[in-house]
């Protein structure tokens, strides 16, 4: 059933065309669409209107070609008489002007809020009526003639909607207001229509007809911060410069202001710019996220909400997951996107905060235009048991002390994160859900579940007791406490399990200093070049922190040059060898295969110390430490056991529930005999 409204906006475009110069071909698909709905349209059957024969003709033609070929000069005039009948029954209905300010509240609400110019009034007016009105969407598709913006289609559209052909082409230009504005969007293959945002208000129930529906609509909720100032200590300094920047920036209306947050996932970027924007009294609008992975329909979102927050003299958007966007094109007519992206870096009104986990793809013209880039780190251990103790008490959750250092060393998570599972514990009344909840969602966001870290990663105390080393490390220790010069480095190296990891950390702690430990396979990369990336980030992330810089393995990254055989292999020990030089803080290397390094990197290193065996009251100090017992024997034939050994037999003890010193000792040959080494005993048995 055919409203009354649905007619009058039909009549008045169909009066617009029929009364416009239009092709032969336009005027047989105008006739077909009056044909079809003359019941709805007039209340009438145009049975009789012209002679059958034409009309039965034309029906055929419809039907199986599609279009009525008129080969006689006899059926080009029966079509014109057909027309003119159609101007005639027209001038017998009352054509409502749908143009006039007040038919439309809805529509007269979009040109107020959107700040359409009046050129472009009309032409958006007829897009919106046929992409939700169903008489008029008909209308459109029956005489339709291919994409919107080929020449055919502006003709039509001219015709419609009594516009110059001119003036229709300048609002589907490329510099058109309605696509600066993010309303209307040229698609893959020229084609134009709506934005997927302005698509959501114009399908909206009910629609909006006030400036603060439609406003509400579009942006939603503004971002809610969990977080403060307090939880950002460690980068306290950076926190307080880009609020500086972006408060300045609303207060003052400057155009063009960008800030850049990057860093790995987890780091809390996110509510980094949420705690900044409560702190100046900043509304903060986040665009969607999921927009179906599509990277034009947020930047269409993006150009929306400048649109909308013009006016506003407190607002500020957040980009978040902004990397795609930055690193394709955005249009496929135009394949090299920077100047859109330098336009928009240079121009926005309401200041923008891009948020990415990675930029190595990222134009540096872009970067160029941002006022600020931090890159977030990851928070260090108070910092991240503060987020946990603030969320619980937010929950009412009641943790241990204990148990939040544990959750907080063994996850590298978003506050976010943090939230949804203390949030989930609460709600099944167990505390157990947090650690299944932030499981499930690591697996649900990343596609797997990552390995959690042991805070009390030594399974052992450390003791220097039981180091045997051709330097005094004991005495080493004390010195390097009592200096305040923390540019040296140490090589650690010799026989596996003497514990040189443990006495990085053991040094770090003495010097009140935090341990930035790297192995291989957290530096190593399959791409060219990337494996010198990280091990820059990982000197700039352990100069950030002022911390104790410890790589494990570091054979794999200093290995002899005269022994490379493809170019990647000499260019990571060269960076490794630029940053040894230059770097700042404590640089601890350890490794097993000495033989293997660079000579280069060995004059870098300020001590080089060597690893020996456990020596004969070594290992009896070690039996009665790990067993709590002393030995019932000779060990002196023990002479190739280090910390690990006994460590490894503790471990064992433990499931086996072994209390014999004799077998703890037969066990401990066992580890020394997988050496390789065979075992002796002296004197007599």
């Amino acid at each position: 059933m055919t409203s009354k409204k649905e007619k009058q906006m039909a009549l008045y475009y169909l009066n617009n065309i029929v009364n416009s110069p239009v092709s032969k071909r336009l005027e047989e698909k105008i006739l077909s669409w009056v044909e079809s709905n003359a019941k709805s349209l007039f209340g009438i059957d145009l049975e009789n209107a012209w002679d059958s024969d034409g009309r039965e003709k034309y029906r055929h033609g419809h039907k199986y070609t599609g279009y009525m070929k008129y080969e006689r000069e006899n059926d080009r005039k029966k079509l014109i008489r057909s027309i003119k009948t159609i101007r005639s029954i027209l001038s017998h209905h009352n054509i409502v002007d749908i143009a006039v300010r007040g038919y439309d509240r809805f529509i007269d609400t979009i040109f107020d809020v959107f700040k359409v110019p009046s050129y472009s009034q009309a032409f958006l007016r007829y897009l919106i009526y046929s992409e939700i009105i169903p008489f008029v969407y008909t209308f459109d598709d029956e005489i339709g003639d291919g994409g919107r913006k080929n020449l055919m289609q502006c003709r039509k559209y001219s015709a419609i909607i009594g516009m110059p052909l001119l003036t229709i082409e300048k609002n589907i230009s490329r510099e058109s207001e309605l696509i600066r504005s993010g309303i209307i969007k040229i698609e893959y293959d020229g084609d134009i229509g709506f934005s997927d945002s302005f698509k959501k208000v114009i399908n909206s129930t009910p629609k909006p007809t006030t400036e603060t529906k439609l406003k509400k609509l579009v942006f939603g909720k503004t971002a809610a911060a969990s977080l403060t100032r307090s939880d950002f200590s460690y980068i306290a300094d950076e926190y307080d410069h880009i609020r500086a920047i972006l408060n300045n920036a609303v207060k003052k209306r400057v155009q063009g202001v960008n800030i850049l947050i990057y860093g790995a996932p987890g780091t809390g970027k996110t509510e980094l710019c949420k705690a900044i924007a409560k702190d100046i009294g900043v509304n903060l609008y986040s665009l969607s996220e999921d927009a179906e992975n599509d990277k034009y329909a947020r930047i269409y979102e993006l150009s929306m909400f400048q649109t909308l927050l013009s006016n506003e003299n407190n607002s500020a958007v957040m980009f978040d997951e902004a990397e795609d966007v930055f690193s394709r094109s955005l249009f496929v007519e135009n394949k090299n996107s920077k100047l859109y992206f330098n336009r928009m870096l240079e121009n926005n009104k309401t200041p923008v905060i891009w948020i990415s986990n990675k930029i190595s793809s990222m134009d540096a013209a872009y970067i160029r235009r941002f006022k600020y880039a931090l890159e977030v780190k990851k928070p260090d251990q108070r910092t991240k048991e503060t987020i946990w103790k603030k969320i619980c008490n937010k929950h009412s959750i009641k943790l241990s002390l204990g148990e939040i250092a544990e959750y907080a060393g063994k996850y590298d998570i978003a506050p976010s994160f943090i939230d949804t599972a203390v949030g989930a514990a609460k709600l099944v009344e167990s505390n157990n859900a947090i650690e299944r909840t932030i499981d499930a969602l690591q697996k649900a966001t990343n596609g797997f579940i990552t390995a959690k870290k042991n805070n009390l990663n030594e399974t052992v105390k450390f003791l220097p007791e039981l180091l045997n080393t051709d330097i005094d490390l004991n005495n080493l220790t004390e010195k390097l406490t009592k200096k305040s010069n923390l540019r040296f480095s140490l090589c650690l190296y010799g026989v596996p399990g003497t514990g040189k990891s443990a006495f990085a950390r053991y040094l770090a702690d003495k010097m009140g200093l935090k341990v930035i430990q790297k192995r291989a396979s957290d530096l190593i990369d399959c791409y060219v070049g990337e494996t010198e990336k990280n091990i820059a980030n990982a000197f700039r992330e352990a100069a950030d922190a002022k911390s104790v810089l410890v790589f494990d393995e570091a054979d794999s990254f200093l290995r002899d040059r005269k022994q490379a055989q493809r170019s990647w292999e000499t260019t990571q020990v060269n960076e490794m060898l630029t940053w040894m030089e230059s770097h700042p803080y404590p640089f601890i290397c350890t490794t097993n295969l000495m033989r293997d390094l660079d000579e280069a990197s060995l004059r870098r290193f300020t001590f080089k110390v060597k690893y020996e065996f456990l020596k004969k009251d070594q290992v009896e100090f070690a039996f009665k430490q790990f067993f709590g017992v002393e030995t019932c024997t000779s060990l002196a034939h023990l002479t190739h056991l280090t910390p690990g050994d006994f460590a490894v037999v503790r471990s064992k003890q433990s499931f086996l529930d072994i209390t014999d010193k004799t077998e703890l000792v037969r066990m401990l040959e066992s580890e020394q005999g997988a050496k390789g080494v065979k075992t002796i005993k002296m004197g007599f048995a």
